[in-house]
């Protein structure tokens, strides 16, 4: 734990709401221009009282040091229940080691390695769907291709006849989330409201198709290394129990949501970049063309395909999809030398840590470079950190750092994007994910580099 004393300066607000009312109005910049105040910034939402931590040293005190002091956000956690139940971003304690055991396995780095075919056949797909010259809502073609990648490569079953439900309901889900966290009062869920009925319906429709899916994979009683047949047949090595259909249900959607949307949204914002810088774009398709030759990509090729890995890593700066961790703090702690109590919202924003003009030169400019060869190795280790860090770092990390390069060689190799008008601006719309308002339209032009296979 750090000794140093860091500067806490104080956000005052309105009697009743504090702050809350710059905080729902424009999320994104509340954060980053508190961060810029102090390390530590206090203020309202409400009645909760919040912490904004925004110093590497500060991040790395509570997300390793100092977590076992630290809960799940009691009001994130309810909403998120309310879709999730209890999984690995709801649970606590034993229960939450239990399930991180049960699932580790099947997201390790050597086996994601024998995702990799199923990563590049599902994006040479679409684009064989893709016309030259046509407009398309790049977010969505993302969404479906990322959807389509963790269904097959983790539960190994068809999602043609669910992928536009999932797709529909799970933003849907997140808008009303996002209502839920910034409201004043909370409304009790027991009162039949609009919001609930559709809440309820959205997650019923969830639950369908998942839980069809495990009661299938039950009975067939198939054999397999993907999650799914995993989670329905392994045995925990320290306690012997298996997990439930309920649990199970609970992950599956868990992963949906952190192994679909969030990919999606910093692939979306790379087509997006090398749209707007043509320069970058010229690289980025030089790379693969030459290091590639007109061959699908493989796990290997990934060491050989730095800038490609570059270029995504730089998106997941500018736009961390998981762009702010909130904790209830459980214990009496210590922080940059000031008292903490107990029932205090921490909040950590990796947006405003990542574009903090003390930690990064030029900060909102997408420059790939700053990922250059052992770059990182001289930074503070939490000075990024899309994936957050410490025992509850997202464990889907690996699959995303191969996942997301892959997709961008197999259809950089076909296409090129380029905004839909010269004055095509990005806004982004914070809401459990940090995903483009409006969706992110672009044209898209064939490309045929030397040697390309088509298979």
């Amino acid at each position: 734990m750090s000794t140093s004393t860091y500067a806490l300066f104080e956000r005052k607000g309105h009697w009743l709401t504090g702050v809350l009312g710059a905080f729902r109005d424009n999320r994104l910049a509340f954060l980053a221009e508190s961060a810029q105040l102090a390390p530590i910034v206090k203020f309202r939402l409400g009645h909760r009282r919040v912490y904004l931590v925004s110093h590497p040293d500060l991040i790395r005190d509570l997300l390793v040091t100092q977590q076992r002091h630290l809960a799940r956000d009691p009001l994130v956690r309810k909403i998120l229940e309310k879709t999730l139940g209890v999984g690995l971003l709801t649970s606590e304690g034993e229960e939450w080691k239990r399930h991180r055991r049960m699932i580790a396995p099947a997201l390790h780095l050597q086996q994601v390695r024998g995702y990799t075919d199923i990563m590049v056949r599902q994006a040479r797909a679409l684009t064989e769907c893709w016309q030259d010259g046509q407009e398309a809502d790049v977010e969505q073609e993302m969404d479906g291709l990322t959807l389509s990648i963790v269904t097959a490569a983790l539960f190994r079953v068809d999602s043609a006849a669910h992928a536009e439900t999932i797709a529909a309901t799970v933003p849907a889900l997140q808008a009303i989330a996002t209502r839920q966290f910034d409201r004043l009062i909370q409304v009790p869920d027991w009162l039949p409201t609009p919001e609930h009925r559709r809440q309820r319906a959205l997650c019923d429709d969830l639950n369908r198709i998942v839980l069809g899916a495990i009661r299938q994979r039950r009975a067939s009683g198939a054999e397999g290394d993907d999650l799914l047949t995993m989670m329905v047949h392994r045995t925990d090595p320290e306690t012997g129990a298996r997990m439930s259909d309920e649990e199970i249900r609970a992950e599956v959607l868990t992963l949906y949501l952190a192994g679909y949307d969030t990919t999606a949204l910093t692939l979306t914002y790379v087509w997006y970049q090398l749209a707007r810088q043509p320069e970058i774009a010229a690289r980025f398709h030089e790379e693969i063309d030459t290091v590639l030759g007109g061959r699908a990509p493989g796990f290997d090729d990934l060491e050989r395909l730095p800038y490609t890995r570059m270029v995504f890593k730089e998106a997941l700066r500018l736009y961390p999809p998981a762009y702010f961790i909130v904790r209830a703090v459980a214990e009496p702690l210590e922080l940059g030398g000031h008292p903490i109590p107990v029932n205090s919202v921490l909040m950590m924003s990796a947006y405003a840590m990542h574009r903090h003009p003390d930690l990064w030169e030029d900060p909102e400019r997408f420059d790939p470079e700053r990922f250059a060869k052992d770059a990182e190795s001289g930074w503070h280790k939490f000075k990024y950190f899309p994936f957050g860090g410490g025992p509850h770092i997202c464990i889907g990390n690996q699959f995303a750092l191969v996942e997301g390069p892959l997709i961008l060689a197999t259809i950089g190799q076909r296409y090129r994007f380029e905004l839909r008008h010269p004055s095509q601006q990005l806004e982004l719309e914070p809401q459990i994910t940090l995903g483009p308002k409006g969706g992110m339209p672009l044209r898209l032009h064939r490309r045929t580099p030397p040697g390309y296979q088509c298979r």
